[in-house]
């Protein structure tokens, strides 16, 4: 009946009708599903059977769950190895201001993320936003991109935990030389990144309720362990070691080449956005979520980078392990001692994070047809055991026989293209082409990313001369002129989404968080992630372009032949991607209340 129908407008996070699904779909798109329903009653059994039975997990994060994931998935090396190698090497006692300044460029990201989040809070991040806004083929290049983000470099931080193992033991144990034989056996091989691959591997696969504790408690330690060296360090103060407060050997620009380093400490918060699907009140707490986490990260980076440059000379901070290091120049062995142990007691919670976002970024991409169904199959407790088992071993593998020296460049450019990613997504659901040019919009936004991405790889290799600087400045001025279009001719969307035909009709009260200044901040935080990818070696942007062209040829070969969309219909599958995520109470995983 009417009133039936018009209920299938609005989905339910507290059985209350009065708070609406973000992007619903249109009465008439309902009516013609009710229809649809009639004539082939079977088919619309197969659709609601394959999305919200197999594929929909129960809602059970809380914020402080979510904030747990975002924390314990950004801070990892940064704290303990970046804040001694930025005050050695460019910065000095300024690292606080290098911290401050990539923290800067990461909101502007981070801003995208928390909008974007909130009214599309579908499982598979920058992948779920790219897909509503660019479509399939590029969401699934992103997908690409975020494996890189939670799978490569999850076990790049295995292999790190391994090395940083085998180091404790020799320097800080004593340890037996057969153990360390045992440990370290040569060619590339390393077990201790196996073992901590292992573990977590079984700890996701036994059950979501067990590594949601596990994951809790170890960011939590690793927290009190940040904030126990950086109190360490002020009571050690020495005003002295901030005299010169920028040394004249780095000068400004050494600051800045500190802040491009310091930012990829950032990198890991928008793992909260990939467990979109599994949070309770997503339109509240996925905003707050981010916006917690890069407060409370950004936070702890500054104060250890102040407590550390305070309690030693930067001339003699140890760029490998700086708070260890400097405890001991102090005489304060245990607590030396105690922040080395700390360090690799709890940076396993990377590793850990990595494999519980990984099968569910996997199980987004089954969900849409674009990876087989086993990737999409939940236990009775909405545990994605088989991605998860599937993600383990790939993880076990690299970790335990990859060397990732020649990667880390390679991992990072991935990260950050998907950073840019959801930034024009952002501006494409926010912004629409004006009647006169409906191509307008995507075209001003392919020139912009083309313009910004030839400015910064100027500017970062081609102004050791005159030509090269007035080539940089003129390709600047063009992105200017292209930002400063998007927002004079591209006007605000009637609706969210207007632009991708999949407009939002917010009913009611309902708030969402907004990025302030569209189409500015988002452009800036694009022109922040080129910046930052032209720093990199040119191998490593090599292997991106290269992968890229491998996940586009895996796309044609599976995805587009299997596709939701394609099999059932582009309306069936713009309500799996878009509105999924009501499909069920948070409590009960209930089914929809289209049925």
């Amino acid at each position: 009946n009417d009133e039936r129908i018009d209920e299938g407008l609005s989905f339910d996070y507290h059985e209350d009708h009065n708070d609406q699904h973000d992007i619903p779909l249109t009465s008439e798109q309902s009516i013609t599903q009710s229809q649809q329903q009639e004539k082939n009653p079977h088919h619309h059994h197969h659709h609601v059977h394959h999305h919200t039975v197999n594929t929909l997990p129960p809602r059970h994060l809380t914020l402080f769950d979510l904030v747990s994931i975002g924390v314990g998935g950004t801070i990892g090396s940064g704290i303990f190895v970046l804040n001694g190698l930025i005050a050695h090497q460019y910065a000095g006692p300024a690292t606080f201001l290098s911290w401050s300044i990539s923290g800067m460029a990461a909101l502007l990201s981070g801003c995208c993320y928390a909008e974007l989040s909130g009214r599309i809070p579908s499982a598979g991040s920058s992948y779920a936003y790219a897909f509503v806004a660019l479509g399939e083929l590029p969401a699934f290049v992103t997908a690409g991109m975020l494996t890189l983000e939670f799978l490569l470099s999850g076990s790049a931080v295995a292999r790190s935990w391994g090395d940083k193992v085998v180091e404790w033991l020799r320097v800080e144990l004593n340890a037996n030389e057969n153990i360390l034989q045992l440990l370290e056996p040569g060619y590339g091989i390393n077990p201790a990144a196996c073992l901590v691959s292992i573990a977590t591997t079984l700890l996701v696969m036994g059950g979501v309720k067990e590594s949601k504790l596990v994951t809790d408690i170890f960011t939590w330690l690793k927290v009190f362990l940040v904030v126990f060296m950086t109190i360490g360090g002020f009571a050690l103060f020495d005003r002295s070691n901030f005299t010169p407060f920028v040394p004249p050997e780095f000068g400004t620009s050494g600051v800045l080449r500190g802040a491009v380093s310091s930012f990829f400490g950032y990198l890991g918060f928008d793992a909260v956005c990939c467990v979109a699907g599994e949070a309770i009140q997503p339109e509240r707490n996925l905003p707050l979520s981010i916006m917690i986490t890069l407060g409370v990260v950004t936070t702890l980076y500054v104060l250890a980078a102040i407590s550390l440059v305070g309690m030693q000379s930067y001339e003699e901070i140890s760029p490998e392990s700086g708070f260890p290091e400097a405890f001991k120049a102090n005489g304060i062995e245990w607590a030396s001692q105690l922040t080395a142990f700390g360090e690799v007691f709890t940076l396993p919670v990377v590793v850990l994070i990595s494999v519980i976002i990984q099968p569910r970024l996997q199980c987004a991409l089954a969900n849409d047809g674009l990876l087989p169904p086993m990737f999409g199959e939940l236990d009775a407790t909405g545990n994605p055991r088989k991605g998860a088992m599937f993600a383990g071993v790939l993880m076990v593998c690299f970790a335990t026989f990859v060397p990732f020296s020649y990667l880390d460049d390679f991992v990072s450019a991935g990260i950050l293209i998907a950073f840019t990613v959801t930034n024009c997504s952002l501006i494409i659901m926010r912004r629409e082409s004006p009647e006169s040019d409906p191509k307008l919009l995507p075209k001003l936004l392919v020139w912009f990313n083309l313009f910004s991405f030839v400015t910064c790889l100027t500017l970062s290799h081609g102004t050791q001369s005159p030509v090269g600087w007035a080539f940089a400045s003129l390709a600047g001025c063009v992105s200017i002129f292209i930002a400063t279009n998007i927002s004079r001719k591209c006007p605000p969307a009637s609706t969210f989404g207007h632009a991708t035909g999949k407009a939002s009709q917010i009913y009611g009260s309902k708030k969402y968080f907004s990025t302030p200044l569209v189409p500015y901040v988002p452009c800036l935080g694009m022109f922040a992630n080129y910046f930052l990818i032209s720093q990199l070696s040119f191998f490593g942007i090599g292997l991106l372009f290269m992968y890229t062209l491998f996940a586009v040829l895996m796309y044609f070969v599976y995805g587009a032949h299997n596709s939701v969309g394609r099999i059932e219909g582009w309306e069936d599958e713009q309500y799996a991607m878009v509105e999924e995520h009501d499909n069920r109470s948070p409590l009960t995983g209930s089914d929809a209340v289209i049925t």
